[in-house]
């Protein structure tokens, strides 16, 4: 199994009795990619509409996750 680290940010953040969430800790089978993790956390806004970062670096939803990876979602903004 493969452990990483999810951040969230403003509406793609986790409502709880105690507050929003922002950072998870998730674990999928080996091979699983963004993509699955972005199924596994039940988003729906569609790739067009996230910016995906991986330990500090742009990426897609088609990267292979490896242990400990941090994952960071966020909405992207669109001017106009």
């Amino acid at each position: 199994m493969v452990q990483i680290t999810v951040h969230l940010y403003t509406i793609l953040q986790r409502q709880t009795p105690d507050g929003p969430q922002r950072q998870l800790e998730v674990t999928l089978p080996p091979g699983s990619t963004i993509a699955d993790l972005i199924k596994t956390l039940g988003i729906t806004l569609p790739e067009e509409a996230m910016l995906v970062v991986m330990n500090g670096r742009h990426t897609t939803t088609a990267h292979i996750l490896q242990p400990h990876d941090h994952v960071h979602l966020m909405p992207a903004m669109s001017g106009g």
